[in-house]
């Protein structure tokens, strides 16, 4: 099933599509139901219950929504958190640390929850940065609370999967850091509004049956930039839940962002940022496709 958002920024409500073109909205079918629920994060949390009610009615309710005459907003508005996984990928990991340098245990940063967006709203490059950069990930979405989760029960306390963007601007995130470590602005440099595009849905775990198959791209005015696979994670999605889990709980509409395979601008020889008026197209098999343009900010 595909979850979504749908509506204008800040009053969005959640739905289903139920083709490539019909949204079917989820508050009136779980109100005939007794459930007054409009946070996408309490329906994943009630998730096992609340499909039982809404598939018999997908079909019969007669309101339908052309997804061409609404916005598409984050699948999960405001997340409780993000949780963004450092150098999972072999190439990225080796051009930052080096090819002797080993990652023991999945490096993990948070990313602030109203930084998410929708798939198609601008990014907004902050005048501060001369590098943003892009990189597409695929986003691990919770639905089922746990903390210390064992790598044999991870899976299970996955609600769904979504295309993420963990949008950087490098230069703030490192920064004295280069000099200092203990002066690196990870947060600061990932955590502008706009620098986590998701979407355009959530398809639900059941309709995922091999996560660790998919193909991510990347493309930024047409030319190709990211193309790679989620089976060259150094950590699979059951190490990265059980090891973020060993240190904070997991919650219900929390997203793990998995980390970006090779290609992204500081990579480039000569790097190549984000500039205004940029598109960039990034998607991953199965899960659909987010298209946004980068718009300097308004000061």
């Amino acid at each position: 099933m595909r979850l979504v958002n749908f509506g204008p920024v800040g009053i969005e409500q959640p739905g289903v599509l139920v083709d490539d073109n019909t949204v079917v909205a989820l508050v009136p079918i779980l109100a005939r139901a007794g459930l007054r629920l409009h946070d996408m994060k309490d329906i994943l949390a009630l998730w096992s219950t609340i499909r039982t009610i809404i598939e018999p009615q997908l079909t019969l309710e007669r309101d339908r929504i052309s997804l061409a005459d609404v916005r598409i907003g984050p699948p999960i508005l405001r997340p409780n958190k993000v949780v963004a996984i450092g150098f999972n990928y072999p190439q990225h990991s080796t051009e930052i640390l080096g090819p002797s340098a080993a990652v023991s245990e999945p490096v993990i940063f948070l990313k602030p929850p109203n930084c998410v967006s929708g798939p198609n709203d601008p990014v907004v490059k902050p005048f501060e940065t001369t590098m943003l950069d892009y990189e597409v990930e695929l986003g691990v979405v919770i639905g089922k609370m746990g903390r210390r989760i064992s790598q044999i029960d991870a899976l299970d306390h996955v609600a769904g999967y979504v295309v993420a963007n963990d949008i950087t601007a490098r230069d703030i995130a490192l920064g004295a850091g280069l000099d200092h470590p203990l002066q690196l602005q990870i947060a600061r440099g990932k955590g502008y509004a706009t620098f986590c595009p998701l979407g355009p849905w959530l398809v639900t775990a059941d309709e995922v049956p091999e996560p660790a198959d998919l193909r991510l791209t990347l493309s930024i005015n047409g030319v190709v930039r990211q193309d790679g696979k989620t089976s060259s994670m150094l950590a699979s999605i059951p190490e990265l839940i059980a090891s973020v889990s060993a240190s904070m709980e997991l919650e219900p509409g929390d997203v793990i962002l998995t980390g970006t395979p090779a290609g992204c601008g500081f990579q480039l020889d000569p790097p190549a940022y984000l500039q205004h008026g940029d598109r960039v197209e990034a998607g991953i098999t199965g899960l659909g496709e987010m298209t946004f343009q980068v718009q300097n900010e308004q000061v």
